[in-house]
């Protein structure tokens, strides 16, 4: 494992304040419920990182995560012109990137950069998710945007 730090540049889920987020189909208003709700029973979206156990507990967190965002791009796939499914297909791909430089990190040496990336992502998903539920006028689920730094 290497032990020299990288600045991860990709971990940027940036959104123009222009774009709006509208449901088209009941089947996009249904998963993104889902994913409200099964986002807050994720480790790294809700707890913040105190040791390199808690760090390698979010990290697993991202992995189970991301199989079950998989899981909800294979449902939208039919779904026209769908910005959830381009939502979620980013959503994959910064995460993909955080756990393919988190995989050439040694943890215990490298816990403070990478619990330093792990909270980039987890704004990043947080203040998109919550772009979202404002957009669509969807209730945020308590407990789910404790961690978003409100700036």
């Amino acid at each position: 494992m290497k032990n020299i730090p990288l600045k991860i540049e990709s971990i940027s889920i940036g959104l123009s304040p222009s774009i709006n987020f509208q449901f088209k189909d009941d089947i996009e208003k249904r998963i993104f419920s889902e994913i409200l709700t099964r986002s807050t029973d994720k480790r790294f979206l809700t707890s913040s990182q105190c040791c390199s156990n808690c760090t390698k507990y979010a990290i697993e967190s991202i992995v189970e995560y991301r199989k079950f965002l998989v899981d909800k791009v294979v449902e939208l796939r039919d779904v026209k012109k769908s910005t959830l499914l381009k939502t979620v297909n980013l959503i994959l791909a910064e995460s993909r990137a955080f756990l393919s430089v988190s995989e050439q990190y040694n943890l215990p040496e490298n816990y403070t950069y990478l619990s330093k990336q792990l909270d980039i992502l987890r704004q990043n998903i947080l203040r998109l998710l919550f772009k979202i539920c404002l957009d669509t006028k969807t209730e945020p689920l308590e407990g789910l945007f404790g961690m978003m730094n409100k700036e």
